[in-house]
């Protein structure tokens, strides 16, 4: 599986963070946290993040504000996901998903979820 995740919902206008609404929520990751410009991907914002004994990770929000995306380890990557779903509530009835780049599998993911029921519940893709 690749070290990048997805936050993303089944029908993209049912999940949509804004670049405010992304910076206003990047507190939550204070004080280990930097909102930056974007070097590798077509992200209009990053958000670096190192914490003390543990690898930095990124986490991206695109112009086309329908998803996230991170490149933290999987235990990072869970909790960006928990994050995201209960800081960018849905607006609409599909799913969000957390899904590695090569959409091997996801998680069906519910505001109030734990860390450990992301990858707990990841059901792999045929």
């Amino acid at each position: 599986m690749s070290n990048r995740t997805v936050v993303v919902a089944t029908t993209s206008l049912d999940f949509t963070v804004t670049l405010a609404q992304f910076e206003a929520e990047a507190e939550h990751w204070n004080p280990h946290a930097s909102l930056g410009p974007d070097v590798d991907l077509e992200a209009d914002a990053v958000l670096f993040i190192e914490r003390p004994g543990e690898p930095a990770f990124r986490v991206f929000h695109f112009m086309g504000e329908d998803m996230l995306m991170t490149d933290g380890s999987p235990q990072q990557s869970a909790e960006v996901a928990v994050w995201a779903v209960d800081a960018f509530p849905m607006s609409g009835p599909s799913q969000l998903w957390m899904t590695d780049e090569e959409y091997t599998g996801h998680t069906v993911l519910r505001p109030g979820m734990s860390v450990g029921e992301v990858w707990a519940t990841w059901q792999k893709h045929d």
